[in-house]
């Protein structure tokens, strides 16, 4: 394939009706990629669009377009087929700026698990496999807030999404010719879906919170609840409000007071939070208690996860795809929860796993 700059018309939309105008040229196959800030937010910031339609790449500027619906309509069209890579940040960003889901992605990052052995290959690594060509990766940290873009950015930003279309014409042709364009299609209508995180979810991810007993776990929550409306309403990092230890500190204590929380916090967050945070614990004193967390697998169940994921990662090595997709730690051993809970696999090795190793695991975990 010709270097990009040799074939691309590359194009700025700042306007309304330059955006209209552009979505009504786009193939019913496209590849899309976003640009953002996220360091002293919560939630990223736009700094730009790429979409990339044959050999024409479109830069859309979310600070300058306010009638965005043309292109929301192209995201949900059936018809149409967004091609993406790594597509899960880009897809908060759409659901918090645009509060859309596109119908139809293609993550050429994931498709590539499917194969080969390498799960999280990086684009440009990934272009120079499937198009031969190489490129310069060196403005991933610019600020994409700043106008005008510098020569620099734009380059960066066209090569980011004109080779995705063609990679996804060369990975769908291997995919069909292996027999796995099912397998990738199954999962990749629940990596291609984004849904925001429930507030009230948290609470389990802090760090030793699984040590705690019930109503410890009922405060952790309450506290962890508060914070992420209080971060998403105030548009701020979590740690810029209460860190996770301050939080799980409160949460063991029965009852909290100002005079605890003004020798615990930072002065500056103490002043803006600590009464909010009483509130909160109290919420969580009185609030339903949640099941336990939980707790670290003993040695028996850590040997069983060995051997599931060994199994796994024999029968990728066969196959020839990413290990990831059949023995990723994290999915096994919820999928060795999940069965000594109810005697089922977990819903992810059901489908098209339960073909290639369901067999084997149900033999390892009914020892």
């Amino acid at each position: 394939m010709p270097c990009r700059e040799e074939e691309t018309s590359v194009f700025w939309i700042e306007t309304d009706q330059e955006l209209a105008d552009a979505v009504a040229t786009w193939d019913n196959c496209v590849g899309l990629d976003t640009e953002f800030i996220r360091t002293d937010t919560f939630y990223p910031i736009p700094g730009l669009y790429q979409v990339a339609s044959g050999s024409q790449v479109f830069l859309i500027d979310p600070l300058t377009v306010e009638d965005w619906q043309p292109f929301i309509a192209f995201l949900t069209d059936p018809e149409a087929v967004i091609v993406m890579h790594a597509c899960q940040e880009d897809l908060e960003m759409l659901h918090h700026h645009l509060q859309v889901q596109p119908t139809s992605i293609f993550d050429t990052q994931f498709a590539n698990a499917f194969t080969g052995v390498d799960y999280s290959l990086s684009y440009a690594n990934l272009v120079q496999r499937s198009v031969g060509v190489e490129l310069h990766k060196q403005e991933t940290r610019s600020n994409w807030l700043q106008r005008p873009l510098t020569e620099e950015q734009l380059t960066y930003a066209a090569d980011d999404v004109i080779y995705l279309v063609p990679m996804y014409r060369v990975l769908q042709q291997t995919l069909q010719e292996s027999g796995r364009e099912g397998w990738f299609a199954e999962d990749m209508s629940i990596r291609g879906r984004y849904q925001e995180p429930d507030p009230g979810a948290y609470y389990a991810q802090v760090k030793r919170a699984w040590q705690l007993p019930q109503r410890d776990l009922a405060r952790l929550q309450a506290l962890c609840r508060w914070r992420e409306k209080a971060a998403r309403h105030f548009d701020l990092p979590r740690n810029r409000l209460v860190w996770d230890d301050h939080l799980l500190t409160m949460a063991r204590e029965p009852s909290v007071n100002l005079g605890m929380l003004r020798g615990l916090l930072p002065p500056p967050i103490f002043k803006k939070y600590a009464n909010a945070l009483v509130d909160a614990h109290a919420n969580g004193c009185t609030a339903n208690l949640p099941d336990l967390l939980d707790r670290p697998l003993t040695t028996a169940q850590s040997a069983r996860v060995k051997a599931l994921r060994a199994v796994g990662a024999e029968q990728a090595q066969t196959l020839g795809i990413a290990p990831e997709l059949l023995a990723r730690r994290k999915d096994v051993e919820l999928c060795l929860r999940q069965y000594l809970q109810t005697g089922e696999l977990s819903p992810l090795f059901l489908g098209w796993r339960d073909l290639l190793v369901g067999e084997a695991f149900r033999d390892i975990l009914s020892r």
